[in-house]
């Protein structure tokens, strides 16, 4: 059938319509793409860092469970060292908790010793001294996560060969870590200043947690630009500490206020960038961003160092 001048702008306008419906949808699969992502994981399950006085283990471990659930958060995995059952009995239903709460385990080794400072086969005996715990409390559900602790994998090329051999052996992945604000550090001052009951160092605390998280966010955004070229989905290392129960509310709310969205470490690390990270079978290459970053000698946003002030804080 001919066309009319008389339709040809109907048909024009009908086009032009079409085409601002398909560039709306590009768009908008083009934001959902670029929407940055982020897994949390937690390590030394079930004990980290030092308590208030007034604070337990199952408490803390019950307030960050809950914070996960309130947030609606996928399932989360919690590195564990099982020498903080022997330690500190009282802490062993965590890792029940955890489970029942709908997250999962991975490996942390059982006293998490760096692996600089072990021999290749005391390093294996640590990690499979770990396993019946994981084994027991996961009850057929896959626990073959492993994080090096202090995420040291090792002072030569040889060790670190080695120990990535025995862990493929095993059928292991290994959890890399590309964000982090260093939360351990608060633990200890936190103890120290809710003894005093000083709520003035309290909140300065919390203001110094807050502004760490927000310069981790631009400097690993950034860094995944420059080294990637594009933004990666992020894995972040917290621990299961008191501090961390306390902020951690808020610091959901912030990753989110921020644009993030949450999934599972397995999504995070199906990102090709983990490849030679997550998969011990491969040759080793580099340990994460900051390595990454190190190399190419790149300028990148500036992060405070809290160290000092946190050392000082209520002595």
């Amino acid at each position: 059938m001919a066309t009319t001048p008389s339709s040809r702008p109907a048909a024009h306008e009908f086009f032009n319509s079409l085409l601002a419906i398909l560039a709306g949808i590009w768009l908008l699969a083009a934001g959902a793409a670029a929407e940055p992502q982020i897994a949390l994981t937690f390590d030394d399950l079930p004990a980290h860092g030092v308590m208030p006085a007034s604070a337990a283990r199952v408490g803390i471990a019950q307030s960050v469970i809950d914070s996960l659930k309130a947030a609606r958060l996928p399932p989360v995995y919690g590195f564990v060292n099982g020498v903080g059952i022997e330690h500190e009995p009282a802490s062993a239903p965590v890792i029940r908790m955890w489970v029942e709460a709908g997250n999962l385990l991975g490996n942390h080794t059982w006293s998490h010793p760096g692996l600089s400072q072990k021999s290749v086969a005391d390093y294996e005996d640590e990690i499979a001294r770990n396993e019946p715990v994981l084994q027991q409390a996961m009850d057929g559900r896959d626990w073959h996560w492993f994080r090096y602790p202090f995420l040291d994998e090792g002072s030569t090329p040889e060790k670190r060969a080695a120990i990535r051999a025995f862990l493929a052996a095993r059928g292991y992945r290994i959890a890399g870590v590309s964000m982090g604000l260093s939360d351990w550090l608060y633990n200890e001052p936190y103890a120290r200043c809710l003894a005093k009951h000083d709520d003035v160092a309290v909140a300065q605390l919390e203001k110094d947690f807050m502004t760490a998280a927000a310069e981790d966010v631009a400097y690993r955004r950034a860094a995944s630009r420059v080294v990637i070229g594009h933004e990666i989905p992020f894995v972040m290392l917290l621990h299961i500490g008191a501090f961390e129960a306390h902020m951690l509310p808020q610091l959901l709310a912030f990753y989110r206020a921020q644009g993030f969205s949450f999934v599972t470490l397995d999504k995070a690390e199906s990102d090709p960038y983990y490849r030679q990270i997550r998969d011990p079978g491969q040759p080793a290459g580099s340990t994460g961003l900051d390595e990454d970053v190190w190399k190419q000698h790149k300028p990148m946003p500036p992060r405070t160092d809290f160290g000092p002030s946190l050392e000082a804080i209520c002595r």
